[in-house]
């Protein structure tokens, strides 16, 4: 049981740090294309690292089973 939660954890530290990576390139690119590519990044591994925590699949996860029909 403890690596489960250790696995858990590190998966969303892991999404966590990329979306942390994402709001330091908004900050300092200064390209349209570059900012909305990092706010991409941003919602996708916030998004990621909430839904690992919680053991719930991503909302992009969510929309792709509803298009599906499929249960997730």
């Amino acid at each position: 049981m403890k690596s489960y939660w250790q696995e858990k954890f590190v998966k969303s530290a892991w999404h966590a740090l990329i979306a942390a990576m994402g709001c330091y390139e908004l900050r300092n690119h200064k390209t349209t294309a570059s900012k909305v590519l990092a706010c991409g990044l941003i919602s996708f591994h916030a998004d990621a690292a909430i839904c690992d925590w919680l053991d719930k699949p991503t909302t992009l996860q969510r929309i792709l089973h509803s298009m599906l029909k499929e249960k997730p």
